[in-house]
């Protein structure tokens, strides 16, 4: 427990939002706020721990949480998703905790809670990266795609859903700077780095021994590789396993000093 409270990040942003709501008075609901954000954290702690997973830190944001984790980009889809969901469980959870804990709660401090807890619950459910419902959707495509169009098409749905979100603040009002900041540069970050996160996916298929559930012997491009599936490309009426093919691949780019 003392080793998690130790990887706890406070984001500058953060103490300058808490103290900008102690001196508006807002100290009730910003307290509120918070107590929820961490015990939704907590739900994708709980699950991190339960698959062993490293915890590099937590960070707490104005608004919210977000755990950064090591593990590999070929990690087991299903825990991914799990791990997603793991903070809306958690909220689910505290819903039903709320109602037990009715009467012996103040009717506005009670009010609050709930008026907050759903609101966060449905903000992270939306599929803009980089929210919950943005990692579910990316797991869910990784089923059904290979992971380089799973990736894009995850960035398209995104983009989609982020215009909608921008438009319905812009035509209502509402004074979401901050957050419609983030999520706009969290969204940049994710399509600038996509060079350096699929040669880390390639490289891990290459150099690990990873659990895969499925064989695919009808690969024709490096672009088809699904992750949790074991590929073989039929080269010259022989089947070649996915690592040599992607070293070569590698090779030749770094040889080309090509982008990926």
């Amino acid at each position: 427990m003392m080793n998690i409270l130790k990887k706890f990040k406070i984001s500058y942003y953060t103490y300058f939002f808490i103290l900008l709501c102690f001196l508006c008075g807002y100290i009730k609901n910003i307290l509120i706020i918070f107590f929820i954000c961490l015990f939704h954290e907590l739900g994708h702690i709980f699950f991190i721990k339960l698959f062993k997973y490293q915890i590099i830190n937590i960070e707490i944001l104005p608004f919210g949480g977000y755990t950064n984790i090591y593990k590999k980009i070929n990690s087991s889809i299903t825990k991914d998703i799990i791990i997603s969901i793991g903070g809306i469980l958690f909220q689910l959870l505290l819903f039903i905790i709320l109602i037990i804990l009715h009467n012996n709660i103040n009717i506005i401090t009670y009010e609050l809670f709930i008026k907050y807890n759903l609101t966060i619950l449905i903000f992270n459910l939306i599929p803009i990266i980089p929210l919950d419902g943005s990692k579910i959707i990316h797991s869910i495509l990784e089923y059904f795609f290979s992971y380089y169009y799973s990736y894009y098409f995850n960035l398209i749905l995104s983009i989609i859903f982020l215009s909608i979100f921008l438009y319905i603040n812009y035509i209502f009002n509402i004074d979401n700077y901050f957050i419609c900041t983030f999520l706009v540069y969290k969204m940049f970050i994710y399509y600038k780095d996509y060079k350096y996160i699929y040669q880390r996916f390639l490289l891990e298929r290459s150099l690990y021994d990873l659990d895969y559930h499925k064989i695919d012997n009808h690969t024709k491009n490096i672009k088809e590789l699904k992750k949790n599936v074991l590929h073989y490309f039929k080269l010259n009426n022989k089947y070649i396993k996915e690592d040599k093919v992607i070293m070569d691949f590698l090779g030749k780019k770094i040889d080309k000093r090509q982008d990926f």
